[in-house]
């Protein structure tokens, strides 16, 4: 009896935690990674475009990652833009998640594990210019 109450104890706690890890509290914030040279830097207010699930339509080239790891989606992009601008960049593509967490609980002879995506990763771009 004493083991079916630890795990109960378990199972709350994990749901504890991951409902608290999903508040955004971290407020990470974004890492680049550069393949390249860096632009001049954009104006806070400057327009960057977001791409999600289709790529820009114009030429452009890759040239650095940038990544959030925190918990608040919103966030995120929005450290995300911000680097971008900071890099020069005239958009960004959202390519998935920063990372993963998870907490794993012994039962009996197996292991139950809770896991949660996390974060955001986009790559920075820039367009082509013809002349």
């Amino acid at each position: 009896m004493k083991r079916f109450g630890f795990i109960i104890y378990l199972l709350i706690s994990t749901l504890i935690i991951s409902n608290c890890a999903s508040t955004g509290f971290l407020m990470a914030k974004a890492k680049v990674t550069l393949f390249g040279d860096s632009y001049p830097p954009k104006s806070e207010d400057a327009k960057i475009d977001v791409y999600m699930t289709d790529k820009p339509t114009q030429e452009y080239v890759e040239f650095a990652q940038i990544t959030c790891g925190d918990t608040n989606d919103k966030w995120s992009l929005e450290q995300i833009t911000k680097k971008a601008r900071e890099i020069g960049a005239d958009g960004i593509i959202i390519i998935g998640k920063a990372g993963t967490s998870g907490v794993g609980i012994p039962m009996g002879t197996s292991t139950y594990v809770v896991s949660e995506e996390y974060g955001m990763t986009a790559i920075a771009i820039k367009y082509k210019k013809y002349k």
